[in-house]
């Protein structure tokens, strides 16, 4: 397990990781300024995209403290290079974190970071998490239009049906982190090993459903506009720390008993 961090955070993968982090803020960049050389030329107020600038740019710092976080979740187990090229890129922490512990009990090696993890179990999860990515990318690049189309179609014939697909759609995915949520409160066999039951997966995602209520109730009833921008990332932050202060406090609890 050792060597093989050690060669995932060797200097070759942080030199790919940064020319792909750079190549990711030139796009940034070159998007910005067409957008402020387009904004000049319908003659917009300077004012008014700067202010509309620093806002943009202020709204990314708190969904970036989750990205920070799922890095340094993944660093024990695949090193920094890689998650920091997944989640700088195309990604999320609850997608990425999911997708490489489901590659890893697909594999056989339990939970992530695994004492059981060869090189061949490093690759193949890396590329899961990589290759697997581009299926999205394809599909918007080549069938977008034509599913975008179909979708608007059947929102103008029937608003109520789209709402339910989409409903339908996170309802789904929801349920399927609940599970897994819910599956760490029996005890298994892992790799060997027995996987005693944890209620800390459980407390973490109904913190963040909490939260989550919490501050939707804030946005519609109270009118708090600024956390819509914020509101997924707080959310995914509080149930993190949840999670946290639960496992301080049962490893106090079972070194006192």
């Amino acid at each position: 397990m050792d060597a093989i961090l050690a060669r995932a955070n060797s200097w070759p993968m942080y030199c790919i990781a940064i020319v792909i982090v750079c190549g990711v803020l030139m796009q940034a960049f070159l998007f910005l300024h067409k957008a402020w050389k387009h904004g000049r030329e319908i003659g917009m107020d300077e004012k008014v995209m700067k202010k509309a600038a620093v806002s943009s740019a202020a709204f990314t710092v708190v969904p970036a403290i989750g990205i920070l976080i799922g890095v340094l979740a993944l660093a024990p187990a695949l090193g920094v290079p890689v998650p920091w090229i997944r989640l700088s890129v195309l990604g999320a922490l609850h997608y990425e974190s999911s997708t490489a512990n489901n590659l890893a009990k697909g594999l056989g090696i339990g939970e992530l970071p695994s004492s059981s993890l060869t090189p061949g179990d490093f690759a193949s999860i890396v590329l899961g998490m990589t290759v697997t990515i581009l299926s999205g990318l394809l599909f918007t690049l080549f069938f977008f239009k034509r599913y975008q189309k179909k979708i608007l179609q059947k929102t103008k014939s029937d608003p109520k049906a789209s709402d339910i697909l989409l409903s339908s759609m996170f309802i789904g995915m929801i349920a399927a982190y609940l599970g897994d949520a819910v599956s760490y409160l029996r005890t298994v066999q892992v790799s060997g090993q027995t996987r005693t039951p944890n209620i800390l997966p459980l407390i973490a995602f109904g913190t963040a459903m909490a939260a989550m209520a919490l501050f939707q109730y804030l946005i519609q009833k109270k009118h708090v506009k600024w956390l819509e921008n914020y509101a997924l990332s707080f959310s995914m932050l509080a149930g993190m720390t949840c999670a946290v202060l639960g496992q301080f406090v049962f490893s106090g609890m079972s070194t006192f008993l």
